[in-house]
């Protein structure tokens, strides 16, 4: 791989590493900011849903922390496994399905957060946050194909 390349993939991972250790903070922040101190952050219990509210708030932070920390561990080994000659590491099919539950979470969560503001009552599935769950599982299937079409070709004299 040319140099110039090689640079500006170096430095997109590591713009994507660091935002997604601001999502990290941001969403840990405004979780757990959220069951402290309620008021703040617009929360009102409810003691007829406040599990509901209390899980929608935590899924909410643990969805995002999962997926940043995942899509950060898609990052580091693809840029290893570059470096290796491999173009598609096998490793990250599992990272991929895993980032599709964690985001699908994260979504499903954010969707719902009119319960944990004591605006809404019931859950919503919202058809984009599925939508976007089967394109996450289609590139992980993809992905899992190119690994294999990729790990034959070396094999070829």
């Amino acid at each position: 791989m040319k140099t110039n390349s090689t640079k500006s993939l170096k430095w997109l991972a590591a713009l994507v590493i660091i935002l997604c250790a601001a999502t990290t903070i941001h969403v840990t922040w405004q979780g757990i900011g959220s069951i402290v101190n309620p008021e703040s952050f617009g929360v009102q219990w409810y003691d007829d849903v406040k599990w509901l509210q209390v899980a929608v708030l935590v899924g909410r932070m643990l969805g995002g922390i999962a997926f940043s920390i995942l899509m950060t561990i898609f990052i580091i080994k693809s840029v290893r496994a570059l470096k290796n000659g491999v173009l598609f590491p096998r490793c990250n099919v599992g990272i991929l399905y895993g980032s599709a539950a964690s985001f699908f979470l994260y979504r499903f969560c954010y969707s719902n957060m009119g319960i944990a503001s004591g605006v809404e009552r019931t859950l919503l599935i919202n058809l984009d946050d599925v939508i976007v769950l089967l394109v996450i599982i289609i590139f992980a299937i993809i992905y899992k194909f190119a690994v294999k079409v990729s790990e034959e070709n070396s094999l070829t004299i």
